[in-house]
């Protein structure tokens, strides 16, 4: 009973908000999209919608102004960045050197994405040779001579190579 009370709620909320934004003027939508999309010049990373500087408001004031006289959404972000440069635009241009800017980072992370798929099979491949193979490469004559070799370079101690001690065990 309880989970369908939050849905109820839920939908409520969702028909409500709805509504809402229904009242709200074509123009007014438009500006609020426009406001959102221009970056304050004075506070780098925040749009002219959220920041509080006297230069947003004025910039909010140019936007409901222009639009007001009929410019389109387009010839607004155009009139500020002839005015501040393409960096005023919260979103990069996707054409020319700027088109980088949305074509490198999914690029990036397809191939390190290849990069680990093939990494992750390559260390769940069985390994071509077996330790045992290794063993009966050499004849144990060959061994023993390894053996004793690594047995003289290594300074005296209770341990020999092949795993006995020192006491004859």
């Amino acid at each position: 009973m309880p989970v369908l009370a939050v849905m109820f709620a839920a939908a409520l909320f969702a028909v409500s908000c709805s509504n809402a934004r229904a009242d709200v003027p074509p123009v007014e939508q438009r500006a609020q999209a426009l406001n959102r999309s221009i970056m304050c010049p004075v506070c780098p990373g925040e749009s002219i919608d959220q920041s509080q500087v006297a230069l947003a408001a004025q910039m909010r004031g140019i936007v409901d102004e222009k639009l007001a006289e009929g410019w389109t959404d387009e010839q607004v972000r155009e009139f500020f960045v002839e005015r501040y440069g393409p960096s005023v635009l919260l979103q990069p241009p996707t054409e020319g050197v700027s088109l980088a800017v949305w074509i490198l980072p999914p690029v990036g992370i397809v191939a390190a994405l290849a990069v680990f798929v093939l990494v992750v099979r390559n260390m769940r491949r069985k390994p071509d040779y077996d330790a045992g193979d290794m063993k009966s490469a050499l004849s144990d004559d060959d061994l023993q001579a390894y053996y004793d070799r690594v047995e003289a370079s290594v300074p005296d101690t209770n341990i020999d190579i092949q795993g006995r001690d020192g006491q004859g065990s």
